[in-house]
């Protein structure tokens, strides 16, 4: 690497000295913390390797729902106090039921819970 210097109202002179560094002297602590900095970098590549590694090991469980169990021609309920949708203890039966009344089992408070739909056995 050639090194121009120019000085004013003279002529231009070239140099084969390799310049080490901008305006200060070489200083071994930069090259101390390029080495930290290049540690730090192979650090993150390794555990993003260890982390691929892993999300690669990982399977997915295989689906088993239980068919048989005994919600089976139980109604499902709504709360009329905080909405929410719970399987209720009333089995369908011949008498028409519009709704009950007793404690949420989601929010606890006494209120009207709407029978909506029944639960029916599915065919596998």
């Amino acid at each position: 690497m050639r090194r121009v210097v120019v000085r004013p109202k003279s002529k231009i002179t070239a140099s084969e000295d390799y310049i080490k560094a901008a305006e200060d002297d070489f200083d071994m602590e930069d090259v101390d913390d390029a080495d930290g900095i290049l540690d730090a970098i192979d650090d993150v590549a390794d555990n993003v390797e260890d982390l691929k590694d892993a999300v690669d090991d990982i399977s997915e469980d295989d689906v088993d729902i239980a068919m048989n169990n005994n919600i089976s021609g139980h109604f499902i309920a709504e709360c009329s106090k905080c909405s929410g949708i719970f399987i209720s203890a009333v089995i369908e039966s011949d008498q028409k039921l519009d709704h009950v009344t007793g404690v949420c089992p989601l929010c606890g408070k006494d209120s009207d819970q709407y029978l909506k739909w029944v639960i029916k056995d599915a065919n596998e």
